[in-house]
């Protein structure tokens, strides 16, 4: 069994890793790169590999960051069959189509404006056309702990990795052979996804490290602080900005905020969901209610819930987000992109962000070079549509809503699996560094932090990497 590393190697985005084993080329993952420009180029570069070649692909999860190239992949040449699970297939139909749609409008956009400097701009990676090609290759659905047969020695299951609804990490067995792909590992605790499984032995365990550097603050200490926020900006008349991403960030902030609401917390205000793919993600939520855990099934089991009461309401036009901006303060408005990358967030910014009355909470991971991590790390000033604009406004980071496991989770993790061998993949260098010193201080395994475009043969697992 062979492995390469072809993306979320010493970086966070970009997932993809190329398995050959039994005869077969198989992608985990086959995700966007996403921050700084030099790493978003890459996304451009050939694949380290011959898309016709490649038998099956395996996603763990539907975020862009594992799931943003497979357009391109089939636009390639890729013929053979994406496997994942039935949440994870519907909601990557979703956020293909939303990515396609975004990179064909900004495109147009460079376009107007290069041609007026006498220039040409780059093509966007894949329209909708591309996607729409690309969903044929998602040809059945596979539901946690069912064994897939990729051939008489070769099989998989999909375990559930409690990051995101539908997440799974994959354990792909060749003969007694064993390699674990954590894909992005959840938090616990967290409300709505059940915990994550604990991982099989591995022979060889591809594991993510996002967080592997620190310890998240409890949910209790989050759900304290957002309520901080409300109480301070939407008492003060002005407005609270929720940079989310579309998909599980934005429906666990509603939970939050329905609780307050309905245990009598949260003040009179109104709550904007401000974002048409995150308001169509949330109606994908209620059609798989069979994989909440207990206490999701039973909120959700009532009306008024999470996703329906008063003071909620959803932005679906142009029109109704501009709207908002005209409206008098006392509004949380939630939109995306949960990294300030693009999208309605940028509008709502550019409204707020100089003023002394608003406030901004950040519930997700922010990427260096984004404009997100510029705010966070309490830049003065930032750039918005090309206009310098003050930060004023308050700044509050909570990260108990991560979705990614934190270092204590991730080395219990590591140490319930018991590999031979450990790959850190999906952190930022640092980060990656950090993990690796714990794992090795902690744990009785050997532990290597992956290389993009670096090869590894699991017959080479006993050779100390370091």
């Amino acid at each position: 069994m062979k492995v390469t590393f072809c993306g979320a190697a010493g970086t966070v985005t970009g997932s993809c890793h190329l398995v050959e084993t039994d005869g077969r080329r198989i992608l985990l993952d086959c995700g966007m790169f996403q921050g700084r420009r030099p790493i978003e180029q890459r996304n451009r570069q050939p694949f380290p590999f011959d898309p016709r070649e490649i038998d099956t692909v395996f996603l763990s999860h539907a975020h862009l960051d594992h799931i943003g190239l497979v357009p391109r992949l089939v636009r390639e040449g890729f013929a053979g069959e994406i496997l994942a699970t039935p949440a994870t297939a519907e909601i990557a139909r979703l956020m293909l189509a939303d990515a396609a749609h975004i990179q064909v409008e900004e495109a147009a956009y460079r376009a107007r404006k290069a041609r007026r400097r006498g220039e040409r701009v780059e093509a966007p990676l894949y329209d909708m056309g591309d996607v729409l090609n690309s969903l044929t290759a998602f040809r059945r659905a596979v539901p946690y702990e069912k064994t897939i047969d990729l051939s008489d020695r070769l099989s998989a299951v999909f375990h559930d990795a409690g990051h995101i609804l539908g997440s799974a990490f994959i354990e792909l067995r060749d003969g007694s052979t064993t390699l674990v792909y954590s894909g992005d590992l959840g938090n616990r605790h967290q409300p709505i996804v059940h915990d994550p499984s604990d991982p099989p032995h591995a022979d060889l365990l591809l594991i993510e490290s996002t967080y592997g550097d620190r310890a998240h603050r409890t949910l209790e200490d989050s759900v304290d602080e957002l309520r901080e926020a409300v109480h301070s900006v939407i008492g003060g008349g002005g407005n609270l900005l929720v940079p989310s991403f579309a998909l599980e960030r934005t429906q666990e902030v509603l939970y939050v905020l329905f609780c307050l609401w309905r245990d009598g917390e949260l003040p009179e205000c109104r709550i904007y969901l401000d974002s048409p793919l995150a308001i169509a993600t949330t109606r994908v939520f209620g059609r798989h209610l069979d994989v909440f855990d207990a206490d999701g099934q039973e909120v959700f089991s009532r009306s008024p819930n999470p996703f329906s009461f008063p003071p909620l309401r959803f932005s679906q036009t142009t029109e109704e987000s501009k709207a908002i901006n005209a409206l008098p303060g006392g509004n949380i408005i939630i939109a995306g992109s949960g990294m300030c990358t693009g999208g309605r967030i940028i509008h709502h910014l550019r409204h707020n962000l100089w003023r002394e009355d608003s406030g901004i909470v950040f519930v997700g991971y922010q990427v260096t070079g984004t404009l997100g991590r510029q705010i966070v790390d309490g830049a003065d000033t930032v750039s918005v549509f090309g206009e310098d604009v003050a930060v004023r406004a308050r700044v509050w980071t909570v990260n108990g809503f991560s979705s990614h496991a934190d270092r204590p989770i991730l080395l219990d993790w590591i140490r319930h699996s018991t590999p031979d061998r450990v790959y850190l993949v999906h952190g930022e260098e640092r980060v990656l560094d950090a993990l690796a010193r714990a794992v090795d201080a902690e744990i009785p395994t050997l532990v290597s932090v992956a290389r993009w475009k670096e090869s590894v043969a699991l017959d080479d697992r006993l050779a100390d990497p370091r």
